[in-house]
């Protein structure tokens, strides 16, 4: 049974996440945690999406920045072994708020003033924003869409900012897997939820790639924000509901 429902949400999260430019894992998170424990929300995440960013990589290969992929992977690398480490030893709520906060007042920034980052991203930044976010999402298993605002300010847009996200996001997910694994946070009935959801989220992003052509960039822009304000006040919600 929760085969199945980990399957269909698999597919509408990843559906979803492909035309905004993450956030599936987010908002997979009270489901994970509901049905199972928040202690598992990371591990299960990691092999589901390792499963799904293959196949969103090979669908949009033709538009990843391989400049911003020589910057940002290697701190992503580094972040997501220290980060699952960290797993095994602290709480995670804090950050959680934190990030919730911050993909919140992003998007209402850019709705009132007009302008998205007031600072222009720069593509050395790269290397501390893949450590950070990759150390964040081995702590807590989803930060998707805080990649955004960053990209976005340096100019990727759509199909470049989804497919150079992939990228990343298979390696950082798979160093997470090694380490979650070497760490002791990794079970059979883990691995076999995640294929579930893996499963479902191939699904998901095929359904998704005709429509993500179809829309302009200003669809796109609204996309994302909505599913940063989404995945904000979820982060915010699994906490306090806890």
């Amino acid at each position: 049974m929760f085969s199945i429902l980990f399957f269909v949400s698999g597919l509408l999260a990843w559906f979803i996440s492909t035309v905004a430019a993450g956030g599936a894992a987010t908002l997979l998170i009270p489901l994970i945690t509901f049905l199972l424990s928040a202690q598992v929300v990371a591990p299960v995440i990691s092999v589901a999406a390792l499963i799904a960013n293959p196949s969103r990589a090979y669908l949009f290969r033709h538009h990843v920045d391989w400049k911003v992929i020589h910057y940002m992977l290697p701190g992503s690398i580094i972040g997501a072994v220290i980060g699952a480490w960290f797993l095994t030893r602290m709480n995670a709520q804090l950050i959680q708020i934190i990030l919730g906060l911050f993909l919140i007042s992003y998007v209402l920034q850019d709705k009132f003033s007009k302008t998205s980052l007031s600072i222009k991203v720069k593509l050395i930044w790269f290397f501390p924003l893949g450590f950070s976010i990759s150390f964040l999402s081995g702590l807590i298993g989803a930060t998707g869409p805080v990649h955004n605002p960053f990209m976005l300010s340096y100019g990727l847009e759509k199909e470049r900012l989804v497919g150079t996200k992939a990228i990343n996001s298979f390696i950082m997910q798979l160093t997470k897997l090694i380490s979650y694994s070497v760490f002791g946070a990794l079970s059979i009935q883990i691995v076999e939820y995640g294929l579930a959801l893996g499963a479902g989220a191939v699904f998901g992003i095929f359904l998704a790639k005709k429509h993500l052509e179809n829309i302009d960039t200003v669809q796109f822009r609204q996309y994302t924000h909505l599913i940063m304000l989404c995945c904000g006040s979820l982060m915010l919600l699994n906490v306090f509901s806890n």
